[in-house]
């Protein structure tokens, strides 16, 4: 009887321990998204060729950071480090650089934008963009 018990305990600590992450692995999902929507928006913005591609394209990044907001804003609450974007721990620094290779990628995609900025379309996706940036706590 000892011997099942002791198995059985020895069973549920190895899934505890298995099923355990690290302390960042939310947090590194919730980036590597936020990383995912930020590199289809680039990718949509370097092929944009009127007003209205602008304005689908931010609308589609603004519904996806609208979609991770409540993520996102719990993990700056979990870990308030990471809301600076500096000084990332160690565990996160392959998302950390890809954030930081598409946040280059970006400020340089959002330059094509400029030709379009008096479109009504453009300027309302923006001022969505803009709140929804500031919801994150971005």
């Amino acid at each position: 009887m000892k011997k099942t018990v002791w198995l059985l305990m020895a069973i549920a600590g190895v899934f505890l321990l298995v099923s355990c992450g690290g302390k960042y692995d939310d947090a590194e999902a919730v980036l590597s998204d936020y990383a995912d929507a930020m590199e289809a928006y680039v990718a949509e913005m370097e092929n944009v060729g009127s007003a209205d591609d602008v304005a689908k394209a931010m609308t589609a990044y603004t519904e996806k950071l609208t979609a991770l907001t409540p993520r996102l804003q719990n993990v700056y609450e979990t870990l308030p480090e990471l809301k600076s974007g500096k000084d990332f721990p160690e565990e996160l620094e392959s998302v950390a650089k890809r954030m930081e290779t598409v946040a280059g990628k970006l400020q340089s995609s959002m330059m094509k934008t400029m030709q379009y900025m008096m479109d009504p379309a453009v300027q309302q996706a923006m001022t969505a963009q803009a709140q929804a940036m500031a919801k994150t706590g971005q």
